[in-house]
């Protein structure tokens, strides 16, 4: 593996652990749990683990693009509410 490779993998991994952790408070979940809704997701809508991630990050932080919108139709949702809730 390479250096670039090794990096990529790793911003990877921390986007998904990210997305992990946004879907735990979230849901109240167990990272388990977020994590299978994760590849939940990814089954339907045949985006890479690592870019669904990614979208729902900036779906929860409020960046998302048009490019997120697999991502906003799976949790913009659950998001919405939240925000809701806490305000």
């Amino acid at each position: 593996m390479s250096y670039r490779t090794s990096r990529t993998h790793d911003t990877s991994r921390k986007v998904i652990d990210t997305a992990i952790g946004v879907l735990v408070g979230l849901r109240g979940c167990t990272p388990e749990v977020a994590f299978a809704e994760l590849v939940q997701v990814v089954r339907q809508t045949g985006i890479g683990i690592g870019s669904i991630a990614a979208g729902l990050v900036a779906v929860a932080s409020g960046t998302a693009s048009a490019d997120n919108a697999e991502a906003f139709n799976a949790w913009g949702e659950l998001i919405r509410e939240r925000v809701v809730a806490l305000a």
